[in-house]
């Protein structure tokens, strides 16, 4: 009978009809959930934007699904202790087929019909190995994405490690 019979996963969901069931909803989420895997886990950066080129292999599916959540939760942190370089958010939409810079979601000070700052963020510069890194050595942002259907990220993964997840609420 294997794992059908009073088995639970890591995130507490149990057998349902004696068989092992996982919600994969692009439904409604309460809490953050990690867009890259099981908690915990960091996005695989892109190195840089020629793979998201109209017309390059696989450029619908660089990065990571957002299940059309309405924010998208990033967590920056410094890798090697030295100053890291800045690190972009874009987004995908479906419609468009195109990707994008994704913009800052406070709009304060800007008027009508102009575009927002782009994402663009720069991890402190803790001064640190990782194990050696304390919270106020990290850098987390909280962006509105409605109607975006992918992110990416593009930066130097050996400087900065990113974490993602995406909300409803």
């Amino acid at each position: 009978m294997g794992d059908k019979t009073g088995y639970v996963d890591d995130h507490g969901q149990g057998a349902i009809g004696g068989y092992h069931h996982a919600y994969k909803s692009w439904g409604r989420t309460r809490g953050p959930k990690n867009i890259a895997g099981p908690p915990g886990t960091a996005l695989t950066l892109e190195t840089n934007t020629n793979n998201m080129k109209p017309g390059a292999a696989g450029y619908k599916t660089v990065g990571y699904a957002t299940e059309n959540q309405r924010y998208l939760h990033v967590l920056f942190t410094d890798l090697n202790g030295d100053a890291p370089a800045a690190t972009t958010v874009f987004g995908y939409c479906h419609a468009f087929e195109r990707w994008f810079q994704i913009g800052e979601s406070n709009t304060q000070g800007q008027g009508d019909n102009t575009a927002r700052t782009a994402v663009s963020v720069t991890a402190v510069d803790s001064g640190n190995a990782t194990a050696d890194q304390v919270p106020s050595d990290t850098e987390y942002r909280m962006y509105e994405i409605q109607g975006i259907d992918r992110i990416a990220v593009v930066g130097v993964a050996a400087e900065t490690a990113v974490f993602a997840a995406c909300s409803t609420f």
